[in-house]
């Protein structure tokens, strides 16, 4: 994703996963005291996550995903770009679940 808002401003903004409830694919988070944010999730119902890499400098903001059964880390990337900044998403298949259902979840994020 390419964004003309500097590194800090969007780390900032994914660093509070509440901010996720605006593209839709999840609703209702609440973060609770173990520093895990719960939510419904479009596809996989109940589901949460916890960041488990944090590094702001390096802009690393990876989290352990939790739903539908299955759980997998999602590596997220922060970098400026000269005009901005680009952030990647890297979602590795757990196992468990197909290939088919795997695109299907990562359709629904695009």
């Amino acid at each position: 994703m390419l964004s003309h808002k500097s590194k800090d401003m969007v780390f900032n903004f994914f660093e509070n996963a509440k901010n996720l409830e605006i593209g839709g694919a999840i609703s209702n988070v609440v973060r609770d005291m173990n520093e895990w944010y719960s939510f419904d999730h479009i596809i996989a119902g109940n589901a949460r996550l916890k960041i488990v890499a944090k590094d702001r400098e390096l802009g690393i903001l990876d989290h352990l995903f939790e739903g539908g059964g299955l759980s997998w880390i999602v590596y997220v990337r922060i970098i400026n770009n000269g005009h901005g900044s680009t952030t990647t998403w890297t979602f590795l298949k757990p196992d468990g679940l197909t290939d088919e259902h795997f695109e299907e979840q990562l359709k629904d994020l695009m």
